[in-house]
């Protein structure tokens, strides 16, 4: 059984500088396939020139408090025109698209790149954000946000904790209205807790996930809902996503019906039949993620053994999909938990079972990625910390975050030896530096580092009076980045020797 599992490295704190905008979409939009990275390149594209207009109408010269309502009603005006339950960040800019998810994103971006801080919550079937927490607390809702009424609020909880017992809760039955309040928060979003970036991010999905349920597209809410998984282990979803595979069953008409200790009483007489055993499977799968998402380790150890004692005898291959399973699910859990040092424990050892496995590739690249930006090593020890990991890893050199480390690092080893006036260790640096661009598209962040590299060539060569190699290395950064302003800026000066 092929187990798929793909994860990424989230930074999940609210404040991040203005500069960060390639980082967020990334945590928004995780992955390097075509149309993500095409998906992802056009929003940097729209949201610049959107903080560029911006801009250009001095938002940033104003007080907070005209900040914040001028980057409200620029965004009214211009990208948030038309409701649409189900529409993705995308969808604002090609058709104004917006909901209270991607009003959210969307205000939360534009706040970060003027440096105003906020928090954002979800309050029952809205969410919003507080700008200025810490003095002004201005709350910012979706344009044609209404208030939420006391009764209106009653109804949407006593609706939600029916389909919680619908899907994943034993017992919900009898409770009183203070337990029946915890049971909702539990499995669904507390109004007073905040949320992080990143969690803003899973709730957008969710958001689309309970559109695409609504508009009865079961498959693709079970999509999205499994994305939002990836960025945060929240009931919430999971409660869904139970929701929508009860809708796939019920058009399906499936061969396998029952509780648990049903399915395994069958199989028991019926041990050669292939339905059985992948119902039991996705029914320890249900468990197990819930108490993971509520932290319950020790449960969901106790319960791999529950399940495997009760199945047939000789159903090896079952029982080490059981085990690869929970150890998945253990990685996925430990990482997003901010356990790295656990996670990386797991993936490792996966990856020695299962050298090939592009999944687990990826997963121990991001966590090798995450313990090389931690380490404290600088300079030289930090360069050859990355080479390291590059060659023990070569998968690693294709993953996204590892070439922007390692660009940087080739980039700084360029300076530096011609800085020092060192010619031949500044060619060689030169020529891995170049080398490692062959397969890399540049990106704003990647021209930084391309800017650094033969700049430092073009002003070395410039200090020996070699004028024509200054000017050849200039053209040469251009061939990367043929907008960059310093690059033509010097090409001009150059011109005069």
């Amino acid at each position: 059984m092929r187990l798929v599992l793909c994860f990424f490295l989230l930074v999940l704190s609210v404040s991040l500088h203005a500069d960060d905008l390639t980082s967020r979409l990334r945590i928004l939009l995780p992955g390097q396939d075509a149309p993500t990275v095409n998906e992802r390149q056009f929003l940097h594209q729209r949201f610049k020139r959107l903080f560029a207009e911006m801009e250009a109408d001095k938002i940033g010269r104003k007080s907070t408090r005209k900040k914040i309502s001028r980057i409200a009603a620029h965004l009214r005006r211009d990208l948030l025109r038309t409701h649409h339950a189900g529409a993705g960040l995308a969808d604002a800019f090609r058709r104004g698209h917006f909901n209270d998810a991607t009003a959210a994103v969307c205000t939360a971006l534009a706040l970060e790149h003027f440096e105003i801080s906020f928090d954002a919550y979800v309050d029952h079937w809205s969410c919003y954000l507080v700008v200025d927490p810490d003095k002004r607390r201005t709350r910012l809702y979706a344009p044609g946000h209404q208030k939420q009424k006391a009764e209106k609020k009653a109804s949407f909880r006593r609706e939600y904790l029916d389909l919680v017992r619908a899907t994943v809760a034993d017992d919900s039955t009898g409770f009183t209205a203070a337990a029946a309040e915890q049971l909702f928060e539990r499995y669904y979003y507390s109004p007073a807790k905040k949320l992080s970036f990143g969690q803003l991010s899973a709730f957008l999905l969710y958001r689309r996930a309970q559109a695409a349920y609504r508009d009865k597209d079961f498959e693709a809410s079970v999509i999205l809902l499994d994305a939002a998984m990836k960025k945060e282990e929240r009931p919430a979803f999971l409660v869904l996503r139970k929701a929508a595979e009860i809708q796939l069953k019920a058009i399906e008409q499936p061969d396998v019906e029952g509780d648990i200790l049903t399915l395994f009483a069958q199989w028991s007489e019926l041990p050669d039949n292939k339905y059985l055993p992948a119902a039991i499977l996705q029914h320890f799968d249900e468990k197990q993620r819930l108490f993971l998402a509520e932290d319950r380790l020790g449960e969901a150890a106790e319960l791999l053994g529950i399940y495997l004692d009760q199945a047939p005898a000789g159903m090896t291959s079952w029982a080490a999909d059981m085990r690869d399973l929970q150890q998945y699910r253990l990685l996925s859990h430990h990482f997003l938990s901010g356990r790295n040092d656990l996670a990386r424990r797991l993936a490792e050892s996966l990856f020695e079972r299962q050298p090939d496995d592009e999944e687990i590739r990826f997963i121990l690249g991001e966590l090798v990625i995450d313990g090389l930006r931690r380490n404290r090593l600088k300079g030289a020890e930090f360069t050859k910390a990355v080479g390291a990991a590059a060659e023990r890893y070569p998968f690693i050199r294709k993953q996204d975050r590892f070439v922007d480390l390692f660009l940087r690092e080739l980039a700084w080893s360029v300076r530096d030896a011609y800085a020092e006036d060192k010619r031949y260790a500044g060619e060689n640096a030169l020529a891995r530096f170049r080398s490692t661009l062959l397969d890399v598209a540049i990106d704003e962040q990647r021209s930084l580092w391309t800017l650094t590299a033969f700049i430092a060539a073009s002003n070395y060569h410039f200090r020996q009076k070699e004028y024509q190699l200054a000017r050849d290395y200039v053209a040469e950064g251009l061939r990367y980045n043929a907008n960059d302003q310093y690059l033509l800026h010097r090409r001009e000066l150059l011109t005069k020797y």
